[in-house]
């Protein structure tokens, strides 16, 4: 009986020990926890203090612990460049070719596509100036009605040449002769008339592709002061402040992820910079060292 209850006791004792175990690294984890929270709030107020500094305000601030790695922690700029000029491209695409209005044989078609290649530029156009993309639309609205000019041009020489076909060979009619005359004289001003409209098209086209060169020049620009802002707090707030760590062990790192920091071949990259313990341990007051220090690379 004895021996029984002796049995039961070491298999209850048994179960328990991973249990306590387990409060135990949750006691651990939630001390560690809180000292992260502590340090991120040092972080975001430092950023906001950052007097004149606009790129280093943040967005938002997330962290993750990995057992055996350390604390990582996810930060997005509020200027980060993608996210002010446009959330969804890199770059905003040219407007497509212009289709040619020789050819008036396509008429339908080709107003279908005159149409909706100059709504897509259009909208463009658009996102720089409002002034700028309502002349854009202008010409979309005399290109598409020299479309529609032509196609009865078109029809009305294919009816002249089938009221001649219909005629003996032997008898001319000049009054059709002269209808048809002045019909190409019409056609030949409506081309003329096309030729200065893609002649104001390509002058517009060209100034967009300015316009565009300079807003990729103020991106990268944006891009490479919000970077540094982030590094710059990021790092002084670890050194002066890194302490408050204490319980993160020793041999682990402290991460900083920065979200969509560059864009290569249309995908968005994270700036990853790797800062180990004991580096930020031994930090006196030289935060741009501990930088230097840092493991980087994209991801």
């Amino acid at each position: 009986m004895m021996k029984r209850w002796l049995l039961s006791l070491s298999i209850a004792s048994a179960l328990m020990l991973p249990t306590a175990s387990a409060v135990a690294d949750e006691a651990a984890h939630q001390g560690l926890k809180n000292q992260i929270e502590i340090f991120k709030d040092i972080l975001t107020t430092a950023a906001k203090q950052q007097a004149g500094k606009e790129h280093a305000r943040l967005e938002e601030v997330e962290f993750t612990y990995l057992e055996g790695q350390g604390v990582v922690f996810f930060i997005r700029s509020a200027r980060m460049p993608w996210r002010i000029v446009s959330p969804d491209v890199p770059e905003p695409p040219m407007p497509p070719e212009m289709p040619e209005m020789s050819g008036f044989a396509q008429d339908l078609k080709l107003d279908r596509v005159v149409e909706e290649g100059l709504r897509t530029a259009h909208r463009v156009l658009s996102q720089f100036s409002g002034e700028y993309s309502d002349e854009w639309f202008e010409l979309v609205e005399q290109k598409r009605e020299l479309a529609w000019e032509a196609r009865d041009l078109n029809r009305e020489i294919r009816d002249i040449e089938f009221q001649r076909d219909m005629q003996e060979q032997d008898v001319s009619d000049s009054a059709l002769d002269e209808r048809e005359k002045e019909t190409e004289a019409k056609l030949a001003e409506l081309k003329e008339k096309q030729a200065t409209l893609d002649a104001k098209l390509a002058e517009m086209k060209q100034a967009l592709q300015a316009k565009q060169e300079e807003v990729r020049k103020e991106r990268l620009l944006t891009q490479e002061k919000s970077i540094e802002a982030i590094e710059s707090v990021f790092s002084s707030v670890l050194c002066d402040y890194g302490i408050t760590l204490k319980s993160l062990p020793d041999d682990e790192q402290v991460s900083l992820v920065i979200r969509d920091a560059s864009i290569n071949r249309d995908k968005r990259l994270d700036n990853v910079y790797v800062f180990d313990k004991s580096a930020i341990g031994r930090c006196d007051s030289q935060p741009a060292e501990l930088l230097k220090q840092a493991q980087k690379y994209k991801f």
